[in-house]
């Protein structure tokens, strides 16, 4: 059942504007805005000595002394700097760390005493009334251009550079004038409110950072995440303190939401500090009960979709552009004359450029097989082997085997592997009949047998020049099983490249007229 809530709340917008205008989607969504007196939970940043001299205590080095020396510092300066984690029971006094010099030590900054201030913390209307973990100084009224029920116009933009957005406003039910408003939250719900919202936005300024360096996180930033006010950790202030001002004030909210990579949803803090667990809980019930932000969802999505597939289509299209260019270079403009052997070579480049990733390989030694079947079946056409020629070699086994291993040695060849071990009036028939292709390995057999002493044949400049073809072809059988059977292989990589210059020897021949 969607919150009784008055609608003509005002719009507040509280968080930056996302960068991809056509992915986001605008949410607007309710909330009551308590006006408290909220404690500052600060924390500075630990200087260098500081630092060292926590390490040295850590490590069982207390005496001012032993650490002067240690460190090359005045016996008294480093007196003073223990005085003072004690004083902020960074140590204990025998010297040694507390709960909070631990966590100082693991995040570099320590708290420093509260201060109070005026602030907003905001409850949701729905059942349970969960607090937001973050405070606000002010509500800034969103610029709104027109509102009608279920939605709103924003005009998120500057004068000069304007930023229209339609906003969905989460369904609700109208609240009757005098409805009666949620209960206060507790003072430690502030205070635990207040360090959230300190926590998160220290973290998200290290993550800011980090990002504007080109460095990849190494832990979590603060690790105050999971501390909580006691005596080992950082001091409770006093709750007497906190008073509510005003009684609360229902405003509508503005948050942003867009569609992942895989079809979720990716919740932007609506308070400006990154992404929100809790907005994105509440997008999810929201999209399950609101029809008209389920359809905007579902819109974003297939748009979405189409983009990423433009964009695809587009980075294959560039790609494949490229790999043309480079194998004209490589092999000369007739190669665009050979319809197979130019989308089979692309193939094979397409696929090497993607290295270890899944499926690359396979990919690679597909394509390698393909263009060496290919150009046997062409010299099966060219140089054609009669069934009748082949009768009395095939009776046998043993013959049979003979046949095409005196063949293979007599054009150069080193080894035949089994692939080849076809039969020859077989073959030949199959090929007569012209009902279905040849596979490479019966091509192979009969290519064997007619380039025997006939030196025309393309298969002595292929053995010629890789004397193992016959078993690198073989191998391809190998590498494709383990291919298909695998995730990412750290040598797969290396093995496209082998793939490659396997695949290389038979555009020559493919593109020159036989």
């Amino acid at each position: 059942m969607a919150p009784s809530f008055p609608r003509s709340a005002r719009i507040v917008q509280l968080c930056p504007v996302p960068d991809h205008r056509d992915e986001r989607i605008c949410v607007i969504f309710p909330a009551w805005a308590h006006r408290v007196t909220a404690p500052i939970l600060p924390r500075r940043g630990l200087d260098l000595f500081e630092r060292v001299v926590l390490g040295l205590c850590h490590a069982g080095i207390r005496e001012p002394e032993l650490i002067a020396a240690r460190i090359n510092l005045h016996v008294r300066l480093c007196a003073h700097i223990i005085d003072q984690a004690v004083h902020h029971r960074l140590l204990d006094p025998k010297g040694e760390l507390t709960e909070e010099g631990r966590r100082a030590l693991r995040t570099g900054s320590v708290a420093e005493e509260t201060t109070w201030s005026v602030r907003y913390v905001f409850q949701s209307p729905e059942v349970g009334g969960d607090l937001w973990p973050r405070t606000a100084e002010r509500l800034i009224d969103a610029h709104v251009t027109w509102r009608a029920p279920g939605r709103a116009g924003l005009q998120l933009g500057t004068t000069g550079r304007p930023d229209h957005i339609e906003a969905v406003i989460v369904d609700m039910a109208d609240a009757e004038p005098g409805a009666a408003v949620p209960g206060r939250p507790g003072p430690e719900q502030i205070i635990e409110v207040a360090r959230l919202d300190r926590d998160a936005r220290e973290a998200e300024r290290v993550r800011r950072f980090e990002r504007s360096q080109g460095l990849t996180p190494v832990a979590q930033p603060g690790e105050t995440a999971g501390a909580r006010p006691g005596p080992d950790g950082e001091v409770p202030p006093n709750l007497k303190r906190i008073a509510f001002i005003d009684d609360p004030e229902p405003v509508l909210l503005v948050g942003f939401t867009e569609v992942g990579d895989a079809g979720e949803l990716v919740a932007h803090d609506p308070f400006g500090v990154g992404s929100s667990a809790m907005f994105g809980e509440l997008l999810g019930r929201w999209v399950r009960g609101d029809e008209a932000l389920a359809a905007r969802v579902r819109s974003a999505t297939h748009e979405k979709a189409e983009n990423a597939e433009r964009a695809y289509r587009q980075a294959d299209t560039d790609a494949r552009a490229h790999v043309e260019a480079l194998l004209v270079a490589e092999f000369g403009t007739d190669i665009r004359g050979d319809e197979d052997a130019l989308d089979l070579m692309t193939e094979v480049d397409l696929a090497v450029m993607l290295g270890d990733q899944p499926g690359a390989l396979e990919r690679v030694v597909h394509a390698t097989h393909r263009l060496h079947e290919e150009l046997f079946r062409r010299m099966a056409r060219s140089f054609p082997v009669s069934a009748d020629s082949v009768e009395t070699a095939a009776s046998t086994d043993q013959l049979n085997r003979s046949a095409i291993e005196t063949a293979a040695h007599g054009v150069g060849f080193q080894k035949v592997p089994r692939l080849f071990d076809q039969n020859l009036h077989k073959a030949a028939l199959k090929f007569r009949a012209a009902k279905r292709e040849l596979y490479l390995q019966e091509a192979g057999a009969l290519a064997l047998v007619a380039a025997h002493r006939n030196a025309e044949h393309p298969l002595y400049r292929l053995a010629a020049e890789r004397p193992d073809l016959l078993s690198a072809l073989a191998e391809l059988g190998t590498l494709r099983n383990r291919a298909s059977h695998g995730g990412r292989d750290p040598s797969a990589a290396e093995d496209a490249k082998w793939c490659r210059d396997i695949a290389a020897l038979a555009v020559p021949e493919l593109i020159t007229p036989h």
